[in-house]
């Protein structure tokens, strides 16, 4: 192999491993409305830049688009009071392919997970939380879509 075809041969390589393993991170917050009674029908969630959103219609319907080997990053926050926290106490599988390792993902402050596979219908999940002091745990069942 002459010194060119080497080098047009690892250039070819690199570029593919970096695209093969090119990960990213969806950051979805659920914004929540902690003078409500009932906090769970009044959130709603953002997500952060390069985050594609399927369905943003209400918070059941609330469905992105990831890829297997992405970071999954969910944290939540007051809509109305911003010294009262929103934590989020698990995410939880409901149905649709196993994307995570595990199907109940501890959280506290924040909860994070890598999806390790895909599939071609949606994860669906069940994000509870908690607001305040209040030992209450409210739930939601948004959805994920892997892209493969």
């Amino acid at each position: 192999m002459n010194k060119i075809s080497l080098f047009v041969f690892v250039l070819i390589i690199s570029l593919a491993s970096q695209s093969m393993f090119a990960q990213a991170i969806h950051e979805i917050t659920l914004n929540v409305d902690t003078k409500n009674p009932n906090p769970a029908r009044a959130c709603y969630f953002t997500t952060g830049k390069g985050t594609t959103v399927l369905n943003n219609s209400s918070p059941a319907n609330f469905t992105i688009i990831a890829r297997v080997g992405d970071n999954i990053v969910w944290k939540g926050v007051s809509s109305t009071e911003p010294n009262t926290p929103v934590r989020i106490r698990a995410i939880k599988y409901i149905s649709g392919p196993r994307i995570f390792s595990s199907d109940a993902i501890k959280g506290g402050e924040i909860a994070k997970a890598t999806v390790i596979r895909g599939g071609k219908s949606p994860y669906k999940y069940q994000i509870q939380f908690s607001v305040g002091s209040n030992t209450g745990i409210y739930a939601i069942e948004p959805k994920i879509q892997i892209d493969e």
